[in-house]
């Protein structure tokens, strides 16, 4: 089963639900092995992104413990992205994902799993963000990642933190334009030119948190026009991360500047789609509610 889940992390995302679904049936049918934990964590992940958080929770910790029972250790940092990314930031305390996830980092990099290790590295600085650190800690913190990145040539692992770096530079007032995502972190300085390289290259998880970090600076600096037309991308997507953070956030800001605009237009549209996010973020708000009383 090796080769099954070493393949289902660098092939296309369709190809790859079919090796991981490979791997839980092996499991199932000949019993478990080191690589049933990570099947088990990518599998929990599909179930959130399809809405099941229930069984979603159950099936990461039962990844969790079939690690532990094996003692893969070299399977923790994989493992650990794997989960964090795709369920525990929907069904616990974002604080409480924080220590979790720089552990795994640790172990990743004692293992040798650089890749997994620089995935976790931007999903920490991702939670950072979130949690209310300061901008500059976690503006520090990612400049540390990002070279670390560099060192281990996994630069292509990191770019889906570029955009929430530049995001953070407007947030601190460090580009002449706010509301636009263009500066210094992002290559050639242009957003426009990020986005075009990315539908390109078929990035479509740079895709989704470029569209993400833009609508966010966009509709904090009133720029309701670029937030909405930024949202409308991102639900054009053929693979939105609509069961992650990510997704449910978007629902969110959809929400607000579709208030925001039917406020300013007077217009009954933008109502009903504010409301209509509304009731979305309700439904979400059930999964974790500690994650969503500010809202």
């Amino acid at each position: 089963m090796d080769l099954l889940e070493t393949t289902s992390i660098y092939c296309p995302p369709y190809f790859g639900f079919i090796l991981v679904f490979r791997i839980v049936q092996l499991s199932i049918s000949h019993g478990v092995s080191v690589n049933t934990a990570y099947g088990f964590a990518y599998y929990s992940g599909i179930l959130c992104h399809l809405g099941d958080l229930c069984n979603a929770s159950k099936y990461a910790k039962f990844s969790l413990d079939i690690m532990q029972r094996m003692q893969a250790r070299q399977k923790y940092c994989r493992v650990y992205s794997c989960l964090y990314f795709g369920v525990f930031l929907k069904t616990n305390h974002m604080h409480s994902c924080l220590g979790p996830v720089l552990k795994a980092r640790h172990e990743g990099l004692k293992a040798g799993d650089t890749l997994h290790a620089t995935v976790c590295a931007a999903l920490y600085c991702s939670i950072a963000f979130r949690c209310e650190k300061k901008l500059a800690s976690v503006k520090q913190v990612l400049t540390h990642f990002k070279r670390e990145a560099k060192v281990y040539k996994q630069e292509a692992m990191w770019t889906p933190a570029i955009p929430l770096e530049q995001a953070i530079l407007n947030l601190m007032g460090h580009t002449d334009k706010p509301n636009l995502l263009d500066g210094s972190a992002i290559p050639s300085e242009k957003i426009d030119t990020l986005i075009s390289n990315a539908k390109s290259d078929d990035a479509e998880r740079l895709l989704c948190v470029a569209y993400y970090y833009q609508m966010l600076v966009a509709y904090i600096f009133d720029d309701l026009e670029l937030a909405i037309k930024m949202v409308e991308e991102y639900l054009d997507l053929e693979y939105p991360l609509e069961g992650l953070v990510v997704g449910t956030e978007v629902v969110f800001l959809y929400g607000l500047t579709s208030l925001a605009q039917a406020r300013k237009t007077n217009e009954v549209m933008w109502k009903n789609r504010g409301h209509d996010s509304m009731k979305k973020v309700q439904k979400l708000a059930k999964d974790s509610p500690s994650n969503y009383q500010h809202k």
